[in-house]
């Protein structure tokens, strides 16, 4: 979750009030908080400022930027309402009661339920902003050639299924052994399809998916841009009439797939949306800080200058810390 808020109300009303000197003071910075009989001692707005801002500055100010930024490029929605609710309830829905609830949030450095919420919609913004961000690294060529090589028509399919029934339960040999007999399994049913045994007959005898086995597998059209990238390989290659002469590992199990038709390709303009999408996706996956690259991205657009120098050191570093460190 995230980091401690500490007097988070104090240091929002401070920060909020930079001015544009390299060391930055507040108007009336001077006024005294704390004071003593020996007024040596006394504590002044600026002393305090000066000791929050080391210490805590620049997450909040970051945040602070984020949020000025982010609720103007993505105003509230019910889409981001909805996302922020279901995250709070998901958290509230493991307590009994409000305060159980409550302390569990304060825990954090949420004071309520509303500053909780305010941090998941920074979050869901600034993902919004790193999507936006990633689709304009997805360039003509590496769209066309997606198309090329990638999308196909939605393809008539069939497919006999052996599930690796494991449980929780079992030791790491015994779910092992279990994976071991179900690939052997499927390995047999290929043997009886090179054999000359019909698909139906096969998928009827070895399938485990009941709701298909009995129709020979059939699976009927399906939209390639929906399947994992093993299945999706699987059947693009296969010739109409022809079917897996391995086993291929999926989520569900081993499957054997046969390509009973398929339909023409649908035009560039009709997935190129989904193609950018999947592009952004496949380039933060393979390299997470074009996440950090993202918001730097957005607020550079919206022109921000931190005018304390001091701060501007601090996010300096931070952005470079993130940029540089090492993948986990």
């Amino acid at each position: 979750m995230k980091k401690t808020l500490i007097i988070a109300t104090t240091f929002l009303l401070i920060i909020s009030t930079l001015g544009c000197s390299k060391e930055t003071k507040l108007e009336g910075g001077e006024k005294e908080l704390v004071s003593f009989t020996d007024t040596k001692l006394n504590i002044s707005t600026n002393d305090l400022y000066e000791k929050l801002k080391d210490k805590y500055g620049i997450n909040f100010l970051i945040d602070m930027i984020d949020t000025k930024i982010l609720d103007k490029e993505f105003p509230d929605s019910d889409s981001i309402n909805d996302y922020v609710n279901i995250q709070v309830n998901s958290i509230k829905n493991y307590y009994k009661t409000e305060t159980e609830f409550l302390e569990y949030i304060n825990n954090y450095g949420y004071k309520n339920e509303d500053e909780l919420k305010e941090y998941f919609k920074l979050n869901y913004k600034r993902n919004l902003a790193i999507k936006d961000y990633l689709k304009t690294l997805v360039s003509d060529d590496d769209i066309n050639n997606y198309y090329d090589n990638k999308i196909t028509g939605d393809i008539e399919t069939k497919h006999i299924l052996i599930e690796v029934k494991t449980t929780s339960s079992q030791t790491e040999e015994e779910k092992r052994t279990v994976k071991e007999e179900a690939l052997k399994k499927a390995k047999e049913a290929i043997n009886k399809l090179n054999e000359g045994k019909s698909f139906d007959e096969v998928c009827k005898e070895y399938s485990d998916d009941d709701a298909t086995k009995n129709m020979g597998g059939l699976m009927g059209f399906i939209n390639t841009l929906n399947l994992d990238d093993v299945s999706r390989q699987e059947l693009t290659k296969l010739e109409v009439g022809k079917y897996s002469t391995e086993a291929l590992e999926t989520e569900y199990g081993y499957e054997i797939f046969m390509k009973v038709s398929e339909k023409d390709k649908p035009k560039l303009e009709d997935v190129k949306t989904h193609i950018i999408e999947t592009l952004a996706d496949e380039k933060l996956t393979k390299d997470s800080k074009l996440q950090y690259k993202g918001l730097e991205y957005i607020r550079d657009k919206y022109g921000f200058s931190i005018k304390d120098e001091d701060l501007q050191v601090y996010y300096e570093n931070t952005m470079n810390n993130l940029l540089n460190s090492k993948e986990s």
